[in-house]
């Protein structure tokens, strides 16, 4: 069991300013919206990187290349206040994400504009650490490496960027001597998990998370998907 603190690790920590209470306000209607009790379960999804595997194209040209904080407006100015409340939560949780620490980002860039379309990050065993304190992740292994909080801004959605994007950045695993990659990605997620499946990545794993008290106590179970159970194979 973990205790979750509501309103913590927040963008711009300790600032008053109206975007770092936007987000403040966003993600405690996120807490708000899960009540009393939520059941969540995500697919634990894996992709060996030792076997041979040709990425998918998107629909317009992209490259690849780490993250740098110059991204941040261009990747989410457009959902951090005037957008649905999905939107400003999905944003959000990535600015927390930043301000929490993370580093191991990468972005795909529109190559006809060097527009950052796509944000994804990539953490190994050295950031275990910083894993346990995410909360819902199990440690890693070496050999093994986490990609996380991918993010597409609206205005490049549809066009097959993320498949495209995660393939390529799970390959940047290598250089921290992974064979092997995960992703999560909750059971109801249908697109995304078709573009994980694209990007080469199949189920592994099942994450059982429990949350109590508008997620404040939480409890997560992680059950490994057998080899020849059809879930590890099934098309989304």
């Amino acid at each position: 069991m973990t205790v979750e603190a509501i309103g913590s690790h927040g963008p711009h920590r300790g600032e008053a300013s109206p975007g770092g209470l936007a987000q403040i306000r966003a993600r405690l209607t996120g807490r708000f919206k899960l009540g009393l009790y939520a059941r969540q379960t995500r697919y634990g999804l894996g992709r060996d990187l030792t076997h041979p595997f040709t990425c998918p194209d998107a629909k317009i040209p992209i490259a690849v290349r780490p993250f740098d904080a110059c991204d941040v407006p261009a990747l989410f100015a457009a959902g951090a206040d005037g957008d649905d409340l999905a939107e400003r939560l999905e944003v959000a949780w990535r600015l927390a994400f930043i301000d929490r620490g993370a580093h191991g980002g990468f972005v795909a860039v529109d190559a006809r504009n060097d527009t950052p379309c796509y944000v994804q990050w990539l953490l190994g065993p050295r950031d275990n650490d910083f894993i346990a304190r995410l909360g819902g992740f199990p440690p890693l292994a070496p050999g093994e490496a986490l990609l996380e909080n991918a993010y597409t801004p609206r205005a490049y959605r549809g066009l097959g960027i993320m498949a495209a994007a995660m393939a390529r950045i799970a390959e940047r695993g290598i250089d921290l001597g992974a064979r092997h990659v995960l992703t999560f990605v909750d059971d109801h997620n249908v697109p995304s998990l078709k573009g994980c499946q694209r990007a080469g990545f199949n189920p592994r794993l099942l994450h059982h998370r429990t949350r109590l008290c508008f997620g404040v106590l939480t409890w997560d179970r992680f059950e490994t998907l057998p080899d020849g159970d059809p879930r590890r194979t099934a098309a989304f």
